[in-house]
């Protein structure tokens, strides 16, 4: 099932058949919140959480998703964990916290400074991420539509684009920009 699918379906209120095509996620939750304090019970409860967060965003009405559906619920799924562990006072050390986004804010900012983070790239390198994650296409693809001489370098710019995102995200973060 498709990102797409899965927005029409909760647009039309047929959760069932969007929540069937968002379980296969659970296996990378259950692994993100075991590495982070977390059991299978909390991981469950998140994720149900995450779906319950993501059901109410796109029935307001004005959603418009610009990376693929997994990465926007596991973002939802590690600001839920973050406040469950803030909750416990059992804020995870080190690298999990530059993971969780260094970020103080609610899961609304965060994902407004991912887009803006997102946005501020180069229309090539927007192009490139969603043709491979939220198309899903193969780096031959990707390299055929976007005049790449091959799909190693491909593969290679999508590693830097993805690094420019990552560094737009701090800055973003850092100069406290969040719309």
């Amino acid at each position: 099932m498709t990102d797409k699918e899965i927005i029409t379906y909760l647009q039309h209120n047929k959760y069932a058949a969007a929540v069937k095509g968002l379980y296969n996620i659970l296996p990378l939750v259950k692994k993100y919140i075991k590495a982070n304090c977390g059991t299978s019970d909390d991981a469950e409860d998140i994720f149900q959480d995450a779906l319950v967060i993501l059901c109410k965003k796109v029935q307001q009405g004005n959603f418009v998703l610009t990376v693929p559906l997994k990465i926007y619920l596991m973002a939802i799924v590690k600001n839920c964990w973050l406040q469950q562990l803030r909750q416990r006072k059992k804020m995870p050390a080190g690298d999990v916290v530059d993971d969780i986004a260094h970020t103080e804010a609610d899961e609304e900012s965060g994902f407004g400074i991912a887009q803006n983070a997102f946005d501020l790239l180069g229309e090539k390198c927007r192009k490139l991420l969603i043709l491979f994650y939220f198309k899903q296409y193969s780096f031959k693809t990707i390299a055929a539509r976007l005049s790449f001489s091959d799909e190693k370098v491909a593969k290679n710019q999508k590693y830097r684009c993805l690094q420019k995102a990552k560094e737009n995200y701090i800055t973003l973060l850092k100069n406290g920009t969040h719309e």
